[in-house]
């Protein structure tokens, strides 16, 4: 190694005169890796939710959604249907319609959003099948009296709904009269065949499965064929593409349809998000510079106490550069001691807590119960260079200091 990076490490392992010196660098490298180690800590948590929120919303939820501009029924929707499964970039397609209900039980009530599952489409295309935990969504298709439901499991918690209980849904229909389109009520009885968990808690305290048909005739529509649905859900094969692929859908649907996208119907939760990451990299890439602060003192403190190598260093023909080198690299191996500490704490406690599963959440509040800590090594990569740079930043001063001092200066007392 060059004569540089020799006495640096030199210096850095040896006794000092001035104890104060040797606290204040172990207390620089102590916050270095504390620093380092809850910053990681931090990305993982927050990698960790939003993975678990993303997964949760699209097992829970479609990728991309087609609907008319005005709302309206789309008629002949099975047609539709199959000639958008046939589009590059679309793996599965199914039709549904969303219909707001008041649903009681005894003396409670909530109000949910029935789904209507076309059990005619392909099983990937719905949801459902992935998120059952009680029932088979195949007995919807049962023509039954009355017909039957599934609810999300906080929403059957909610109204005390056991499989086999008989619920009563409020809905709104419209009928053309003289005087215009009226409003309606209609009560429909609804028996529960089973449970769903998607586990994102805002869709199971809110959202019930039932049959196609079913959910049209909650709320009969003047002008709305028996073949007609609201929307036309699609999973596709690459997440990454779904804007592609929605323009395909558009121009393949025609004039007076839009599409929405997972990514759209999400956007301010993911930009909550995003922001939330950005908050916890500043104010935790402060706190390693704090640490780093350390390291001006420990230094400073160094180059007095070095006065006298430094002078004799000098004579022997030692250049400014040279002796501003060897107090940079001492500095650069304080902050990659104290990166490396923190990141075998930071993948430790991220372990711990995945292990025994020391985080959780009110779900709710955040939609999920419990966060997985995901540490990828990307991150603990770029968190250990933040930190050696922050601390290579703390140590030009004191270095600058050191090659600027005179040999005959500081001989002089000696």
């Amino acid at each position: 190694m060059g004569y540089e990076l020799f006495i640096a490490w030199r210096y850095l392992r040896a006794r000092r005169r001035q104890t104060a010196v040797s606290v204040i660098t172990g207390i620089a490298i102590l916050g270095i890796g504390v620093g380092v180690a809850a910053l990681i800590i931090a990305q993982a948590v927050v990698t960790g939710f939003r993975g678990e929120v993303q997964d949760r919303i699209l097992q829970g939820t479609a990728h991309l959604n087609l609907l008319r501009e005005d709302n309206g029924p789309i008629e002949d929707s099975a047609a539709l249907a199959r000639r958008l499964a046939k589009l590059p970039g679309v793996r599965a397609v199914a039709a549904t319609s969303y219909v707001p209900v008041l649903l009681s039980l005894g003396d409670r009530q909530e109000q949910v959003i029935l789904k209507g599952v076309d059990l005619t489409a392909p099983p990937e295309a719905n949801e459902l099948t992935t998120t059952m935990v009680e029932g088979d969504p195949s007995e919807l298709g049962r023509q039954t009296d009355p017909p039957g439901l599934i609810l999300g499991t906080e929403l059957a918690r909610l109204l005390g709904a056991a499989r086999g209980d008989v619920v009563t849904a409020l809905s709104v229909g419209t009928r053309l009269t003289p005087a215009g389109l009226q409003s309606r009520p209609r009560y429909t009885p609804l028996a529960v065949i089973g449970r769903f968990s998607s586990g994102l808690f805002e869709y199971d305290a809110k959202w019930g499965y039932v049959a196609l048909g079913d959910a049209l005739a909650l709320t009969p529509t003047e002008g709305a064929g028996l073949g007609s649905a609201s929307v036309i859900q699609m999973k596709v094969v690459d997440l990454n593409e779904v804007e592609t692929v929605a323009t395909r859908v558009r121009e393949a649907a025609g004039s007076g349809y839009l599409t929405t996208s997972w990514q759209e119907l999400n956007r301010p939760l993911f930009a909550a998000l995003q922001l939330q990451h950005r908050l916890i990299v500043i104010f935790f890439s402060l706190l390693i510079a704090v640490a780093a602060l350390n390291i001006i003192t420990a230094l400073t403190m160094m180059v007095i106490e070095k006065n006298r190598d430094i002078a004799i260093l000098r004579a022997q023909g030692a250049t400014p550069r040279s002796i501003g080198w060897i107090f940079l690299l001492q500095g650069g191996m304080i902050g990659l001691i104290g990166a490396s500490l923190g990141l075998g704490l930071g993948v430790l406690l991220s372990w711990l807590a995945n292990a025994f599963s020391l985080i959780s959440l009110p779900a709710e509040i955040y939609s999920i119960s419990s966060v997985t800590l995901q540490v990828r090594p990307l991150d603990c990569l770029w968190v250990a260079l933040l930190a050696i740079v922050i601390t290579l930043l703390a140590t030009i001063f004191p270095a600058r200091a050191a090659s600027r001092l005179a040999p005959v200066e500081a001989m002089r007392y000696e």
